[in-house]
């Protein structure tokens, strides 16, 4: 019998299920919720920005750029289109150095380390516009005001939510301001295959390029130290993309683990085989 006054054991236990089970029915969409803190962490990335990465675009308003990128949390979470977010674009958008521009697919990471803060190239991360949306969801509650915490909509649950749209409409601006020798990192061992047929770079920045601006472009085919090599230059995917920018006339080459890239990737494994410096 329970002792009047005092909860019975279970009952935490309960109510610890039942707020799972609200939890997940609440979750309506595949993908992460809306990043914690949004507005502030935006706000704050722009100004470290223009104050300590690129001075010279200390002209750009920090607000007026929160109040253009945020069109994503005031819409509907599958009626967002890359030309909502073309404001943000022109408030956030500035030149791009020559030969410095880094394409990618599946190895962000490595991206970004290899391109170290624009130090070495400027990959689309390290543009102003990218770096504030980098690593962060973001959408409005469904058929509510405010900023849905719980979930948002991937590609698979609707093709215009807010994220894609917002990384489609900066991979156009990215490719279109790119020249000279551009460079393309992808993963060569990656199961699907290096070269995404329908992706971000296939799809939102290859058709934007500027072939008047740009004299020729490098394809870096990277393999995981110890990995697979399920593709390399002139192979499936790989070749598939030769063949592309060959047609649109481009100039092109392909390197298989470009060694700068490669060394860096050793870094983590310094006793490898796949490491071992020839004498």
């Amino acid at each position: 019998m329970a002792v009047r006054g005092c909860a019975p054991s279970w009952l935490p236990l309960l109510l610890l299920l039942l707020l799972l089970a609200t939890g997940a029915a609440g979750a309506r969409w595949r993908g992460e919720g809306t990043s914690p803190h949004l507005q502030s962490i935006v706000l704050g990335r722009c100004a470290e920005y223009i104050t300590l990465l690129s001075p010279e675009s200390r002209d750009k308003n920090c607000t007026a750029i929160w109040e253009a990128f945020k069109v994503g949390l005031d819409k509907d979470p599958c009626s967002v289109l890359p030309s909502d977010y073309d404001l943000f674009i022109n408030l956030s958008g500035h030149s791009l150095p020559r030969d410095k521009s880094l394409f990618w697919e599946n190895n962000q990471l490595l991206v970004s380390s290899y391109a170290e803060n624009a130090r070495r190239f400027m990959a689309l991360g390290d543009v102003l516009y990218g770096r504030i949306g980098d690593l962060m969801s973001w959408c409005r509650q469904n058929n509510a005001s405010g900023p849905d915490y719980q979930s948002c909509p991937t590609s698979e649950d609707c093709e215009n939510n807010p994220v894609d749209s917002f990384w489609k409409r900066a991979s156009m601006q990215y490719a279109k301001d790119s020249s000279g020798v551009i460079q393309v990192m992808l993963n060569g061992s990656e199961p699907t295959g290096a070269y995404p047929i329908k992706g971000f770079f296939a799809d939102f920045e290859i058709p934007y390029l500027q072939k008047d601006k740009i004299t020729r472009i490098e394809i870096w085919v990277m393999h995981e130290i110890g990995g697979p090599r399920v593709e390399s230059c002139g192979e499936g995917s790989v070749k598939v993309l030769e063949d592309r920018l060959e047609k649109m006339g481009f100039q092109h080459s392909c390197i298989n683990d470009y060694l700068p890239v490669k060394l860096l990737k050793c870094v983590d494994h310094s006793t490898h085989p796949d490491c071992a410096l020839n004498s």
